[in-house]
């Protein structure tokens, strides 16, 4: 959606494709589109689209993900072989994976999937990430630098705006936030509550710990004790705010991920700080340093424990804690500001474009390579899908 809103302020005109369902002219999933966007359903494998893409003749395509670039970029190809080609990578997924293994004793950042995401991101004339980790990742580790990816962080319309009134007396206790069907999640808060939470409530017998979140496991309801261990389980709520009222810390113990951790940014545009791991905090600020983090960065358990006690207790650091998370949103992630880098940005681009520059000769070989093999392995599993049909 917040790409949707900056291509609208940079043309009258932006048509979402997507291999998925389309639930109506209007509707797709739980989003209204604005005006000015056009929802169209575009199987995959379907080289009968060629024309409709020439027909509609884009200036720019945008992909979602390396695995989108890699299902429709021929189709484009042939379509619209002038068209700049731009790829959101959401977050790096051969890094959330590497982490993944890392924790079974395996951690290969050069993985197959790496391989196909690096070349995703090259056959492409620009990529933006949204962790400034992981553009000084894609250079340091890749050479693939500000020439070709940069960094646009989430935006938020009313950054600092929703900061919350109630202050350190009228909050009290933890909470935790994100959908169970994210691994990630469900790993870090099973981590927590067994090994972190014992320790908390030692410290602070009384406080509680309150779980939000869609898609709560079987496991997951079964920590529902408040009574004897403070943990209350509430699950989906209508509306973000009322995870953030009324609790004093917010809680982000993630022990792999890639991308930025919107559970901390809800937080902080909130007002409220937290508790975090190296690998939840990263990407967040501009720099490498935690310094400014809105809370604390530890990754121990003893560490995380002190922290929670600390930030939960200690009414000076909470508050100059809340006022570093105000201060964050309105500096970072302000909607105007990070269009307005966005916007200045496409402009330096779509010159690039315009003078030939673009795209770079390495794009050309690997688009070339990929059309080839890629193009008529979609032909042979349309051909098959249409074949099956017609034995039905």
């Amino acid at each position: 959606m917040q790409w949707i809103r900056m291509l609208l302020e940079f043309t009258d005109r932006v048509v979402l494709a997507s291999p998925s369902a389309l639930k109506s002219e209007r509707d797709w999933g739980y989003h209204s589109m604005p005006d000015g966007v056009e929802l169209i359903s575009i199987p995959l494998n379907d080289w009968s689209r060629v024309e409709w893409i020439r027909e509609l003749a884009p200036a720019i395509v945008l992909f979602d993900r390396f695995i989108t670039e890699e299902q429709f970029g021929p189709l484009v190809r042939d379509a619209v072989p002038g068209a700049l080609r731009l790829l959101e990578t959401q977050d790096l997924h051969f890094l959330r994976r590497s982490r993944g293994e890392g924790l079974k004793g395996m951690s290969d950042l050069r993985s197959e999937t790496a391989i196909r995401e690096t070349a995703s991101i090259l056959r492409s004339d620009h990529s933006f990430v949204v962790s400034s980790f992981e553009a000084r990742l894609l250079d340091r580790e890749f050479g693939i630098g500000p020439e070709t990816v940069d960094w646009i962080p989430f935006a938020y319309p009313d950054a600092g705006g929703e900061h919350s009134a109630e202050g350190f007396d009228s909050r009290s206790g933890f909470q935790f936030i994100g959908n169970f069907r994210h691994v990630p999640n469900l790993d870090g808060l099973r981590w927590f509550r067994n090994e972190v939470w014992p320790g908390v409530r030692k410290r602070l017998p009384g406080v509680e710990l309150k779980i939000h979140g869609a898609y709560p496991s079987a496991e997951v309801m079964q920590w529902h004790r408040p009574k004897e261990d403070g943990i209350r389980v509430i699950g989906s709520v209508k509306r973000l705010s009322d995870a953030f009222c009324g609790v004093r810390v917010n809680l982000a113990p993630l022990r792999f991920g890639a991308g930025v951790k919107g559970k901390l940014l809800d937080g902080f545009h909130h007002g409220l700080p937290a508790v975090s791991t190296p690998v939840g905090a990263e990407g967040l600020l501009s720099t490498e340093s935690t310094d400014s983090f809105p809370g604390l960065v530890v990754e121990s358990v003893h560490g995380w424990v002190e922290a929670c006690v600390r930030l939960h207790e200690d009414r000076v650091f909470w508050s100059e804690s809340s006022m570093k998370a105000q201060s964050l949103m309105g500096s970072l992630y302000a909607a105007g500001k990070v269009n307005e880098q966005f916007h200045k940005r496409l402009a330096e681009i779509l010159a690039r474009h315009d003078r030939g520059e673009t795209p770079r000769w390495i794009s050309r070989i690997l688009r070339d390579e990929f059309q080839t093999g890629r193009k008529y392995f979609s032909k042979w599993i349309e051909a098959k899908n249409a074949s099956s049909v017609q034995d039905r």
